[in-house]
Formats: structure tokens, sequence, C-alpha cells
């Protein structure tokens, strides 16, 4: 190896390190990823039919800056193209008392000859505080990517 790619390979390697020491000296709370993924279940979904909302819970003193959500559901076999999936969200600290807050449109990505499955996928950035309840409905499966901030 010559010293011009040595020398190129050991500044990027230094670039990297300041990089991710500046990030983490702007934010040193922040915690990189979130996940709705609560024990071994998934929550934050409402299914159709019988089973009832399971919704997720933003952990005692954080904050949760949600960034992208997606997901799918399950409904009976139609002509429709699109469906309505909204986000149920109860956050006192936002004065919000189990209200749809955001609406998101779900495609038909493939119909079935008992159920039809509808899709959706958005970047989406908002703020939850600790003790903040929320859900997809409808949605059979929903993931929930962002961080959590100390509050």
């Amino acid at each position: 190896m010559n010293a011009r790619a040595v020398a190129l390979i050991t500044a990027a390697l230094l670039s990297w390190s300041l990089l991710v020491s500046t990030a983490n000296a702007i934010d040193p709370e922040k915690q990189r990823i979130y996940s709705n993924i609560e024990k071994t279940g998934l929550c934050g979904t409402d299914p159709s039919g019988a089973f009832p909302p399971s919704p997720c819970t933003v952990p005692s003193g954080q904050r949760l800056i949600i960034e992208h959500v997606s997901g799918y559901v399950f409904l009976p076999t139609s002509t429709n193209t699109t469906t309505g999936v909204s986000i149920v969200i109860t956050d006192p600290g936002l004065g919000l008392s189990s209200a749809a807050f955001h609406n998101f449109v779900a495609t038909k990505t493939f119909p079935g000859p008992v159920s039809d499955t509808f899709s959706f996928s958005i970047p989406f950035k908002m703020m939850l505080n600790a003790g903040a309840t929320f859900y997809f409905s409808p949605s059979d499966n929903v993931a929930v990517s962002g961080y959590l901030v100390k509050q």
C-alpha cells in the first residue's frame, strides 16, 4: 500500500471519529434508535375485527421523537384502491385525549381472495411526552422508528 492510500484511510478514520464525537457532544442524551417492539410483541396496532388496540407507551422520563412510520392493514376484499389509517394519540402534555391526530393514505398492494392488503410508509416527525400512548387504526402491523431523548 502506498503512502497516499495510507494517508487517505487515516484521514477518513479521523473524520469519522470526529463526526461521531461531535454528534455525541451536541446531543449526548439522545438514544439513537426507537422501535415499537415492547417485550416480545409489537405495539401500536389496532387490527380490524374483535381484537382491541395495542397501544405503545412512551417510557417514563423520555420523550419520543418519531421520524418514520410504515405498516399494513388487512381489509375485506373490495374495489377500493386506498384506505385511511390514523394515529390515535393520548398525550396529556400536549392536551390530547384519544385523538386521531394524523391520517395516512394506505394503498392496496395485494388484492386477495379473502382480504386485501393496504400498505403505507412515510417520513413523519412528531414528539410525544413520557407516558403518552399511540396506536395506528386500523392496522395489523406497524413499524415506528425514531429516537428517545431525556425529558
